[in-house]
């Protein structure tokens, strides 16, 4: 799933969208991983909630970066970002 998640990443770089959605799946693939892992060891699953909320937060903060980018450039093509294009 991880390697899924990259390549999707890494061949769809034209949407600022479709690599967040990439992302977001990465960090599930780990989050499934970790969750696994510590049911296996027999570990404590507060590290788990606790990357799950920092995902969040980086999901939103994608979210809100992309928002400022189509309000202020009009589009979500990364193409767009670049500032030495006039």
């Amino acid at each position: 799933m991880f390697l899924i998640g990259t390549w999707i990443y890494i061949s769809k770089r034209k949407h600022l969208m479709n690599m967040l959605i990439s992302l977001e799946y990465i960090v599930l693939s780990i989050f499934l991983l970790l969750i696994l892992i510590t049911f296996s060891v027999g570990l404590e699953t507060y590290l788990s909630l606790i990357f799950l909320v920092a995902s969040v937060c980086e999901g939103s903060l994608g979210v809100g970066m992309m928002v400022g980018m189509v309000r202020s450039h009009g589009s979500d093509y990364i193409n767009s970002l670049s500032s030495l294009k006039c």
